[in-house]
């Protein structure tokens, strides 16, 4: 799996319609080829604050270009200045102390890019975040396109209690940890001699992954006669991953945000939920706070806020009534004639063996490093015993 550090707002889509029918393909041009993008938040939970500045890509080659070289700085609406690194990736950090990260104080942000313009956010308002109900799952299954043929699984939910809490407009992020198990420790294995590791290295055999779910979720309580709200879907997980397999954890992090952030992400949210060609459904043109002091004409994507932070993990083991039904990812290979098939490339290659010899099976690689499925083989500090 590929990391996002960002979200592009520029959104590009391809009509593939049927031979008789020339497909669209829009040809975009001069400014709008290369536009800014930042994003940024700055909380009341860490003192290390981020912020993201890139570049959005070329029609038909999407890709992460990041942007070195900028002076950016964090400012709140007391006069306070602080002054971010560049990491050279396209992350930026400062260090806030989190006294002046309260609830009432206004923060915006000052960007000069390589080519000497200006760019500044509007002053966006922490709102004080009230601390989450509640996060759980429920069995459900979900019928697809075949009547009768149904998807068996888990579905996330919050609960929301936010009563004693003047916010009204909330976001929230979802951030799954799972194992990955390999099925063989490491014995042996050729990379032009054959070796034999004794005793036998387990220290590949599990792994673990945490990957942030891409789904956005936005709520507004204004229009709601109170602020509360009860059985909000988060994502759902079905019965053929591994990720249920062995031991499956959810953390939520909830923002309370002011309601120009809301407006943002909740259009970024119907964004992301549009499905269909360029003709079926036109994307929305998402507006920030954003803006470029030299050059106006020039749109600048993306949102710098300013929000507390409230978070809440859960654990998931057995799931009753859910039969699991995992592909095996260890595939094996019979070797025609002893490493004919085997060529430097692919050093080290796995063998199958037991404590005495090896036979002629070559293992995938993921058969005996758990990495290879993704993650590392260190436990988190908040994993289960």
């Amino acid at each position: 799996m590929h990391r996002i550090k960002i979200i592009h707002l520029y959104m590009m889509s391809f009509l593939m319609l049927s031979s008789c029918i020339k497909a669209f393909d829009p040809e975009i041009k001069g400014l709008d080829a290369k536009k800014y993008v930042v994003m940024g938040r700055i909380t009341d939970n860490d003192s290390l604050q981020k912020v993201n500045v890139s570049l959005t890509s070329p029609v038909g080659k999407p890709a992460y270009v990041p942007v070195t070289g900028c002076i950016i700085k964090l400012m709140d609406d007391k006069g306070n200045e602080f002054p971010m690194m560049d990491m050279n990736d396209g992350n930026y950090t400062a260090v806030v102390d989190p006294a002046f990260v309260v609830p009432g104080v206004s923060f915006c942000l000052e960007l000069v890019n390589p080519e000497g313009d200006s760019i500044v956010s509007t002053f966006d308002q922490i709102s004080a975040c009230p601390e989450i109900d509640s996060v759980y799952f429920l069995r459900k299954d979900l019928e697809g396109n075949i009547p009768g043929e149904f998807t068996l699984g888990i579905q996330f939910y919050l609960d929301l209690d936010a009563s004693l809490s003047d916010s009204r407009y909330y976001l929230w992020e979802a951030y799954e940890t799972f194992e990955n198990h390999a099925e063989y420790p490491l014995e042996w294995y050729y990379d032009g001699s054959v070796h034999h590791v004794v005793p036998p290295d387990y220290s590949m055999m599990v792994c673990w992954q945490t990957l942030r779910k891409s789904n956005i979720f936005t709520l507004s309580t204004d229009k709601l006669t109170e602020n509360k709200y009860h059985m909000y879907p988060l994502h759902y997980v079905n019965n053929k991953t591994s990720r249920l397999k062995y031991g499956y954890s959810l953390l939520i992090k909830q923002f309370a945000i002011s309601e120009e952030a809301y407006i943002f992400w909740n259009q970024m949210r119907i964004n992301s939920s549009q499905k269909g060609g360029l003709y079926e459904k036109q994307p929305l043109a998402v507006k920030g706070n954003l803006f470029n002091l030299n050059h106006p004409e020039k749109e600048v994507l993306g949102f710098f806020s300013a929000s507390s932070l409230r978070q809440k993990r859960i654990f998931v083991h057995d799931v009753p009534d859910l039969p699991l039904e995992v592909d095996n990812y260890c595939s094996s290979f019979i070797l025609r004639h002893p490493f004919w098939d085997i060529t430097p490339r692919d050093y080290p290659a796995y063998l199958l063996g037991d404590e005495f010899t090896w036979y002629p099976i070559w293992l995938s690689d993921n058969c005996v490093d758990c990495s290879k499925l993704g993650g590392i083989n260190v436990k988190p500090d908040f994993w289960p015993l």
